[in-house]
């Protein structure tokens, strides 16, 4: 029997479920486990988290469960890397403790306060950014904003919850926009002054790959873990999902079929970014905006989507699966959908349940089905839903892109990725292969990378040829290709032009 001494821990921190696993320094995953949890929806727009739940007690109950594994020992673990949802609004007080839910990337509240930053600052943010969700907190919850001491995203506060280190990193430190000046690497003064921001309640900011402290002796007790580890500076989930697909370079790409869809475009290779204190391009011009990736589709309720009309229009599909075991509800969907003629027989979704993001910024828009006909069936809504996925990343990426994208190489990640029909409907729209590497998630980079800031890996060449493996390529039917570009994508392009135009 081969005797296993050293482990890498990772953890990410999603919107829907923890992931952790503990792996060998070969990629050999040795456990792994998953635990479910939920959002909370507390008015129309708002999307928040239980801090306490959700950041701290969930990732530590699945270090418990890995640290059960027969035969793994606390000591064997040489290091914890961790990424999380990003970016969001926790706020603390001295002691860690939770001021309120922490106010999610997909929450739209904060509109009246990101017009102003937009409008004071000429910039172009969003509503995901975390500074406008600050501004309203200071502004709308004074009596809790005077014991605020710490600001938290989800990665971080775990960080802390181990520690004790009040950090950022330096590709997640981009959701700050407006007040942190990248080429610098340093928090703006004078913009946190103009918004009311006080300067010494921001974290310090590290490259993701430092290590920035050991876990205590009470995180210990409370996960299992050997007091002492090593902790580093962790990183967010799009970066982390993106290295695990292994696409590091800039001509490649993560598709990730999450909880939101995202195809995120680097504007400079992984392996500068992991470890510079802040984004440097290689020409050594250094970008302004502090960004690591162009979000050219970026969609909120891409897999939420899709879970959405399992839980609303599936439940007997559901419930079929949890008792007689067998195809899940999403599986026997597909089937349907596979049924479904292409286009859908005229049924077009914009899938914008929560708003949308990129390529145009509308936090008021909302989903809708157009063209809804007598002969449609759950089927045709299934389809028109995978559908839309595909639509916004190929007006995504025309649109960034009118002169041609930079792209050769997309990679398929995330839960929805494990539907070929998907993946084929993707590729059919956009008329680009995609490779899928199924072992790809972000607690597997996770761990690599804490391999990386303990100096066993000088590059991500050994996570590319010895974790993941790509067990398929998938390419796009011509003659599909050709529907979908004639007659349902521009169909797709008119009702954005309609919603922009303020008509619906």
């Amino acid at each position: 029997m081969t005797v296993i001494s050293d482990l890498l821990l990772g953890i990410d921190i999603g919107t829907q479920g923890v992931k952790g696993v503990l792996v060998t320094p070969r990629g050999q995953v040795l456990a792994e486990q998953l635990l479910e949890q939920s959002c909370v929806y507390p008015h129309p727009g708002w999307a928040e988290h239980d801090m306490l739940q959700n950041w701290q007690r969930n990732p530590q109950a699945v270090i418990r469960r890995l640290l059960q594994t027969e035969g793994v020992r606390p000591e064997q673990v040489k290091g914890v890397f961790v990424d999380g949802l990003h970016p969001n609004f926790g706020p603390t007080d001295a002691k860690g403790r939770p001021l309120r839910n922490a106010i999610l990337y997909s929450d739209n509240r904060a509109v009246e306060e990101l017009e102003q930053i937009n409008r004071d600052f000429g910039l172009k943010l969003t509503s995901e950014e975390l500074t406008p969700k600050l501004v309203w907190f200071l502004r709308r919850e004074p009596e809790l904003a005077a014991r605020l001491a710490m600001i938290f995203d989800a990665a971080q506060y775990f960080i802390y919850c181990l520690t004790g280190a009040y950090v950022t990193d330096t590709i997640s430190v981009g959701g700050w926009g407006a007040i942190y000046h990248s080429p610098s690497a340093s928090w703006k003064p004078d913009a946190c002054a103009h918004l009311g921001i006080p300067l010494d309640r921001l974290p310090r900011v590290h490259p993701p790959l430092d290590i920035v402290g050991e876990v205590t002796r009470q995180a210990a007790e409370e996960t299992g873990l050997k007091a002492g580890t090593p902790v580093m500076a962790g990183t967010n989930d799009v970066t982390a999902s993106t290295i695990s697909t292994g696409a590091v370079r800039t001509s490649e790409a993560a598709v990730y079929y999450g909880t939101a869809g995202l195809l995120p475009v680097m504007k400079m290779d992984m392996e500068y970014a992991v470890r510079l204190p802040y984004p440097v391009e290689e020409s050594g011009k250094r970008p302004q905006d502090g960004y690591l990736f162009d979000y050219p589709a970026y969609c909120l309720t891409t897999g939420d989507g899709v879970r959405w009309f399992r839980d609303e229009f599936g439940r007997l599909e559901h419930q079929a699966e949890q008792a007689e075991g067998g195809p899940s509800a999403y599986a026997r969907f597909d089937r349907l959908a596979e049924a479904t003629p292409a286009g859908a027989e005229g049924l077009v979704f914009l899938p914008y349940l929560l708003g949308q993001r990129s390529p145009e910024f509308n936090p008021h828009a909302s989903g809708a089905f157009f063209g809804i006909r007598r002969q449609h069936t759950r089927g045709h809504f299934f389809r028109a839903i995978l559908e839309s996925w595909g639509l916004t990343i190929r007006y995504g990426l025309e649109t960034y892109y009118p002169q041609g994208h930079p792209l050769q190489r997309l990679i398929a990640t995330g839960g929805g990725a494990k539907s070929r029909l998907w993946r084929q409907i993707v590729c059919d729209i956009s008329g680009l292969p995609q490779e899928y590497v199924p072992n790809a998630e972000g607690a597997l980079a996770d761990a690599y990378l804490a391999g990386m800031a303990l100096g066993w890996f000088s590059d991500f060449s050994t996570f590319q040829q010895e974790w993941i493996q790509v067990s398929e390529v998938i390419q796009p039917d011509p003659a599909v290709n050709h529907y979908y570009s004639s007659e349902v994508y521009p169909q797709y392009v008119k009702l954005h032009r309609l919603i922009r135009g303020n008509h619906l």
